[in-house]
């Protein structure tokens, strides 16, 4: 027999045995730290010497001691059946300051400047060793890949939706214009001014209107658009060179305004952009999900970002 298949129906509770003695050093002692008898012990004992062709303990008076053999094998074992009960602990308690776990957010890349850094700031210092992955919002297959586990959380704007995949609201924002504090609009800007001037546009998509552009023509306005790009900064850095304004939600305005940007009102009147936290409603009972979810929400509620 292959030593592999030798150890695959190892039964765990020889280890919690083999710790205990080892921990103790008395068959007595050990037995009564795992509530069972002294020959229960030895039992156990007399079928993992069997299984690894060691003694593991001699008896020396009223002590075990330990061969090289146990020695060398006995930090591994207490390793390991350390990790187990770490991993099963958080199955019902979630210790943000040693979890190793791992969370997929999906988000469009256009959010990511307004939601990574507050988030990561504090898990850096609440949650050091947790990993977190941002990953391109795929609507088309969302609800799928919550349901299968692929993805933790999603942030998107306000959709309908209904069980099992559920949502509350994360951040509500007005639209504010970014512009050149050199163009002249910064000193008025009627909606006149606004259609006429040049526009870039944020999305990942090649064509059709943008969230703010569906919000005006819903008012009746239809705003022309002749530059478009797939992110924030970059939408920024031309409209801080150029006499381009954009439009934008005003948590990303303050982000990304700088000495040459200043941002004003938008000239017509838009509902507030909401944006929602998406989770899967079968992952409610896992803690280390709920955990990064209430933090969300309570990051963006402190920081004044949602109402």
């Amino acid at each position: 027999m292959s030593e592999s298949r030798q150890f695959e129906k190892l039964d765990l509770n020889l280890l919690k045995v083999f710790e205990a003695l080892w921990l103790q050093r008395n068959m007595t002692r050990a037995a009564e730290v795992l509530f069972i008898t002294p020959s229960a012990v030895s039992h156990a004992m007399r079928r993992f010497r069997e299984l690894l062709g060691d003694p593991l303990f001699i008896r020396e008076k009223q002590s075990m001691l330990p061969t090289a053999a146990c020695e060398r094998l006995a930090p591994d074992i207490l390793h390991a059946l350390g990790q187990i009960r770490g991993a099963l602990g958080q199955f019902s308690h979630f210790d943000p300051k040693q979890s190793h776990q791992r969370f997929v957010i999906a988000m469009q890349e256009s959010l990511e400047l307004s939601v990574l850094p507050l988030l990561l700031e504090t898990l850096e210092r609440e949650a050091p060793f947790v990993e977190v992955v941002s990953t391109r919002l795929q609507r088309g297959s969302l609800f799928a890949d919550l349901a299968n586990r692929h993805l933790h959380l999603a942030i998107d704007i306000g959709r309908a939706v209904s069980s099992p995949i559920a949502h509350c609201l994360l951040r509500q924002d007005n639209y504010r214009v970014l512009m050149n504090k050199a163009n002249p609009l910064v000193r008025t800007l009627t909606a006149q001014q606004y259609l006429a001037a040049r526009h870039i546009t944020v999305s990942n998509r090649a064509k059709g209107a943008s969230v703010e552009e569906v919000a005006l023509q819903q008012l009746g306005v239809n705003r022309p658009s002749i530059w478009r790009c797939q992110n924030y900064r970059a939408a920024a850095e031309v409209v801080a060179n150029t006499h381009a304004i954009l439009t934008l939600p005003g948590t990303i305005a303050s982000a990304v305004s700088g000495n040459q940007l200043t941002s004003v009102a938008l000239p017509f009147s838009l509902p507030a952009l909401e944006t929602h936290l998406y989770w899967h409603s079968q992952q409610e009972g896992e803690p280390g999900l709920m955990w990064l979810k209430s933090l969300m929400l309570q990051l963006f509620a402190e920081s004044g970002l949602t109402s």
